[in-house]
């Protein structure tokens, strides 16, 4: 009879433990599909009665930090980031408690991974960098405890694979503080690890979103990309920012026509939350229109991201192809208004760096004619017109137009010929640019390799394609450093397959 009694109170504690389980797991995922759905309000609701209902548990408290992370990086508002940093501490006592009572305790640990990597990513934003870094190691520490508990807890494979790839873009002025804290950087092995977590995790939707960015901007890798975007967005229709994401990666594939849907849906659903991504719609839809030479449409959509817009990325690059509209319209007072607007914005991101730049050089000397054709050029193949400008680029060049435009029109017939399977054609233009000394526009000699590279491998040359591309690679230290290096690290990724 004790012995039933024993096992009856075995079952009993093994049962509360399971329906706890059960209980407080439901709640969070009920609270992760409304977060990924970024309906914010109801997702707090729910976390906070994960708190109310367990209130010794780092879970509420973890999630609701998670939820003001996002809000701080998608506002920036200094609120925000306090309320993520109450709620972040609180967090952090719990879990410094489980983990006191049990070490062993895995899953606790890789919570306390990705609240030390939210700390590193919004003191990152808040230009605590040093805090920043700290925070990133103990986050590395706390993932790789993870693992050696549990191997198979493959969600913090995902931590581990961003911060290897992030770490491989740290300047080199910010190098001592990486060596200070140990941390190290692969980029191959963290988008392998990213991929695990993907392929064998459970938290599928971050994974696929930062796949989804890495494919983007750094493998130019847009068929991979739009396979982890669109699962993402098959589950979660109303986060506005996968469906911008999308837009993104749609625009640099040339199929505008389609970007233009997906940042019409985050126009629609406009989330109260987070309005900096309504802004960036208008933004980018006055870049499907520029690049379409639809010059009325494209400035009626700057001013609205420039009306909306509560930061200051993309400020600069907006006003200047505001100003660029106004002078295809002829209205030269308005031109030179957002001109002098073009030298704003954040001088820390490439756009609108090369934005002030610009607007610099057509301050001094007036823009001319010519100026202006090899602009509408340029938007026919980032159009998807590549014979259309390669019709009008031949004749520009045949025409002996200003003798300091040569080298920039020849990079951009290189590439309409190139995006025509004209191989060889493409090689007589972007040949000349190899060996090309340009007093500006020096990006056109890492790109000129990179089309030779391309070119020659599509004429089956792949010793020569190898050749160029290392060239490509050795040169690439001016404007557009970061789009030509997607294009080197997609090709390579290319010449290894075949």
């Amino acid at each position: 009879m004790k012995k039933v009694k024993i096992f009856s109170a075995v079952l009993v504690f093994f049962t509360a433990q399971s329906l706890f389980s059960q209980n407080i797991n439901s709640l969070i995922q009920q609270g992760l599909n409304k977060a990924y759905n970024l309906e914010i309000d109801s997702a707090e609701k729910i976390f906070n009665k994960i708190i109310d209902l367990y209130p010794q548990k780092p879970h509420g408290y973890y999630h609701v930090a998670q939820l003001h992370f996002w809000l701080y990086l998608g506002t920036r508002d200094p609120g925000e980031y306090l309320v993520f940093l109450k709620f972040a501490e609180l967090a952090q006592e719990k879990i410094d408690k489980v983990l006191d009572d049990d070490k062993d305790n895995y899953a606790i640990s890789y919570i306390a991974g990705n609240l030390s990597s939210f700390k590193a990513m919004a003191h990152a934003t808040n230009d605590a960098t040093v805090d920043a870094f700290w925070a990133s190691k103990k986050a590395v520490g706390y993932y790789e405890q993870t693992l050696e508990l549990n191997p198979k807890y493959y969600d913090a494979y995902l931590g581990l694979g961003l911060f290897d790839y992030a770490m491989s873009f740290v300047p080199d002025f910010l190098k001592w503080a990486v060596n200070l804290t140990g941390l190290s950087s692969d980029k191959a092995r963290g988008l392998r690890y990213i991929k695990t977590a993907y392929k064998k995790g459970h938290e599928q939707t971050e994974a696929a979103f930062h796949l989804t960015k890495i494919y983007t901007d750094y493998l130019a890798d847009y068929d991979s990309a739009y396979f982890y975007i669109r699962s993402a967005i098959s589950q979660y229709p109303k986060n506005t920012l996968f469906h911008y994401q999308h837009a993104v990666t749609l625009i640099k594939d040339k199929k505008l026509d389609q970007a233009l849907e997906e940042l019409n849906t985050v126009i629609r659903l406009n989330n109260k939350k987070i309005l900096q991504i309504t802004a960036l719609a208008y933004f980018r839809k006055g870049e499907i229109y520029f690049k379409k030479n639809q010059f009325n449409t494209a400035l009626k959509n700057f001013e609205k991201f420039l009306n909306t817009s509560k930061e200051l990325d993309f400020v600069g690059i907006a006003s200047y192809h505001a100003a660029i509209c106004n002078k295809m319209l002829k209205n030269d007072s308005e031109y030179e208004h957002y001109l002098t607007y073009a030298k704003s914005g954040n001088q820390d991101i490439f756009e609108d760096s090369y934005a002030k730049e610009k607007a610099e050089k057509y301050s001094e000397r007036e823009i001319s004619p010519a100026d202006l054709k090899l602009i509408k050029f340029k938007n026919y193949i980032d159009a998807g017109k590549s014979k259309t400008a390669l019709d009008s680029l031949t004749l520009f060049l045949k025409n002996g137009n200003d003798p300091g435009l040569k080298y920039l029109a020849s990079a951009y017939l290189s590439e309409a010929a190139l995006n025509l399977n004209r191989f060889s054609d493409a090689l007589s233009h972007c040949s000349e640019l190899s060996k090309a000394d340009p007093e500006n526009e020096k990006w056109v000699v890492p790109f000129g390799n990179l089309i030779c590279a391309k070119a020659n491998l599509g004429l089956g040359n792949r010793e020569e394609a190898r050749n160029y591309l290392a060239k490509a690679e050795d040169e690439n230290s001016y404007e557009f450093q970061d789009k030509i290096q997607a294009q080197i690290e997609n090709l390579k990724r290319k010449l290894k397959k075949k």
